[in-house]
């Protein structure tokens, strides 16, 4: 079996136990038209949506050119390569699990943007400036679209001050 095949059926395991989760979330005492369920419900239909597409697609593709005739159609040729830097993995990972611990302390403006700007540094250092920039209107415009827009409390952490 090719790593595509195997990657889009462990995304679709992946989405089915995504939403199987959102169906245990609790909904609140008073009943809202939308719970704290509807959001990650939706997501996950979503997931589940685009994975079977993925899935129908891998098991019904053809045989096609080899990757680097390919990638030589896309111009990522360069792109192209079979080394796997595990260190970068393994940093992302440990970036990632930081990101989870400090989510509540921090709260998800100063977390989420402090993920994005060490990600941009540990990926890519050539446009810095600029994702930095897309770092700081993402992560506090999400939060407002959440809280706001969606009326979903994301914490808030060591900016609460800011947010009265």
């Amino acid at each position: 079996m090719k790593a595509e095949k195997i990657a889009s059926l462990a995304f679709t395991a992946l989405a089915v136990a995504y939403l199987i989760g959102a169906f245990f979330i609790n909904e609140p005492p008073l009943r809202q038209q939308l719970g704290p369920e509807a959001f990650p419900k939706a997501i996950g239909v979503l997931m589940l949506f685009f994975s079977l597409l993925y899935v129908r697609m891998e098991f019904q593709k053809q045989p096609v050119q080899e990757d680097e005739e390919r990638a030589a159609i896309i111009g990522a040729e360069e792109k192209l390569s079979s080394y796997v830097d595990y260190k970068t993995i393994g940093v992302m990972l440990v970036l990632m699990l930081l990101y989870g611990l400090t989510f509540e302390k921090l709260g998800y403006p100063l977390a989420t943007l402090l993920m994005f700007t060490a990600g941009i540094f540990l990926l890519d250092r050539k446009h810095w400036k600029r994702d930095l920039i897309i770092a700081l209107v993402a992560s506090f415009g999400i939060y407002f679209l959440f809280r706001y827009a969606l009326r979903v409390n994301l914490p808030i952490g060591v900016l609460r001050f800011l947010f009265r």
